[in-house]
């Protein structure tokens, strides 16, 4: 049995409630999320094990996601 995760994030900013899709650069599930927002802004996330989502903080604004989707093979 084989994991894999896209390398498109859906993140969202609590701030305004826009969501827009990233491109994920980094990522180890639990622990930390790096995503490239239209290539252009790249945001580092840090896993909130209370609210099961990742969070970074950019430009003034927080960013929340659940990650990356997991697929796993057999």
């Amino acid at each position: 049995m084989t994991t894999h995760f896209d390398d498109i994030a859906l993140i969202e900013c609590t701030d305004n409630g826009k969501k827009m899709e990233a491109e994920v650069l980094s990522f180890k599930e639990e622990q930390f999320l790096s995503v490239s927002i239209q290539r252009a802004v790249k945001l580092n996330m840090s896993w909130n094990p209370e609210k099961n989502v990742y969070i970074g903080k950019g430009s003034g604004l927080e960013f929340i996601s659940t990650g990356p989707k997991k697929f796993i093979t057999t």
